[in-house]
């Protein structure tokens, strides 16, 4: 707590001063000159959630009402010169959010359930619009969904599941999404094509001392507008013709997984995604395969039967449609969602969801209401329903 109020006071202090330097709101701008800029910005998603009994390991527990701060960001960026820019997100994640066995969660030096943390943290060289060289803490650049989507402009309420959505976890190694080291990426062709490769940590823990090096990549082929820039968003309300093609993949060797020695993690996706106006309207559509072997990461095992070691593949499509016209102060967008995670040796497990956007002023205030419903083929484990209410605001 001590940690968040001391957060707190620099946000006001930060907001202030800049405040004088400019009116400007898209965040608050400032410019020391014509080539040093600077812009802050908060963002903030709160969360009410209703999660149906279930069982763990066996156990039954009860229906769990929980009131939570999901998404806490303050933001920097700035350009010191006309080849050096920078961008980091202070942040925390999943504030009070309830386990079901008891108590709250609590990692707070990822910023996850108490304290803040350094959540992106990069130095770009822009070299030219087709080659730059980025080093930091940033998004692992192997899906479109929490590979360049940003969390601040998702069509659906949340990631899917296993990307981290909802009560889910992220299949991958990652530190909240992101990972330390050195990615090249650029747009060449006028944004036709944009790259991104990246080599960094990966897997660390006690069972993989050798520390070896993780590579990932990814392309995405955009045959309307084009998508530049380093955050995509989940749907552009009308905004933006987008057709765009992906491919990733994400490689590292000789890790200990499961239990076993001498497992190599190769993972590679591919995706399609499809934003366009329709009259006064518009609809959005999005889908991804993955296909994992030797998964990296265990996943909540009340939900997926998804264990590091493990080989499996997942899919999910998403689409949603942007209603003409304002009703009130706002205007309304449905959406639906289907995924699945099937486990080989193991059960599937599936994921059906659908919501309702309420837009007050685009992606920076928003109200989102959703259900899930998880069915898990696993015996042992119980369907059951999510329902999420979401306020977001941010500038």
């Amino acid at each position: 707590m001590k940690k968040l109020a001391v957060l707190a006071k620099m946000m006001i202090v930060l907001l202030c001063v800049w405040g004088m330097l400019s009116p400007c709101w898209a965040g608050i701008k400032m410019e020391l000159d014509e080539k040093t800029k600077g812009e802050v910005g908060i963002w903030m998603q709160t969360w009410y959630q209703w999660v149906e009994d279930g069982k763990i390991n066996g156990d039954e527990y009860e229906d769990m009402n929980d009131f939570m701060i999901r998404r806490a960001y303050m933001y920097l960026k700035g350009q010191v010169t006309d080849y050096v820019s920078f961008f980091t997100h202070i942040a925390s994640d999943k504030i009070g959010m309830e386990k079901p066995t008891g108590g709250t969660l609590d990692k707070s030096g990822i910023g996850l359930g108490s304290g803040v943390a350094w959540r992106d943290l990069w130095i770009t060289f822009n070299l030219h619009e087709a080659f730059k060289i980025q080093m930091g803490r940033m998004y692992v650049p192997l899906t479109r969904n929490y590979g360049t989507t940003s969390t601040k402009a998702m069509l659906t309420m949340d990631l899917p599941f296993i990307q981290g959505g909802s009560r889910g976890g992220i299949f991958y190694a990652q530190k909240v999404g992101r990972d330390d080291g050195l990615t090249l990426w650029g747009n060449p062709w006028d944004g036709l094509l944009q790259y991104r490769f990246m080599i960094s940590e990966g897997v660390e823990d006690d069972a993989n001392p050798k520390d070896n090096l993780r590579f990932v990549g990814r392309l995405s082929l955009s045959l309307l507008e084009p998508e530049t820039s380093w955050f995509n968003k989940g749907t552009y309300l009308g905004k933006k013709k987008v057709l765009s093609l992906g491919f990733g993949m994400d490689r590292q060797d000789d890790l200990t997984l499961g239990g076993h020695e001498g497992e190599d993690n190769t993972v590679w996706t591919v995706d399609a995604f499809f934003d366009h106006p329709v009259g006064d309207g518009a609809v959005t559509v999005e889908a991804a395969y993955i296909d994992i072997d030797n998964c990296t990461q265990t996943q909540p095992q009340m939900y997926t039967d998804l264990a590091s070691g493990d080989d499996a593949n997942n899919w999910y499509i998403n689409a949603g449609y942007l209603l003409p016209g304002s009703i009130g102060p706002g205007r309304f967008q449905p959406y639906i969602r289907y995924e699945t995670v099937h486990v080989d040796t193991k059960n599937n497990t599936n994921f059906w969801s659908g919501g309702l956007n309420y837009y007050l002023k685009g992606h920076n205030c928003k109200i989102t209401a959703d259900y899930m419903q998880v069915d898990p083929d696993d015996e042992d484990k119980l369907d059951r329903g999510i329902f999420t209410l979401q306020f977001c605001v941010g500038f």
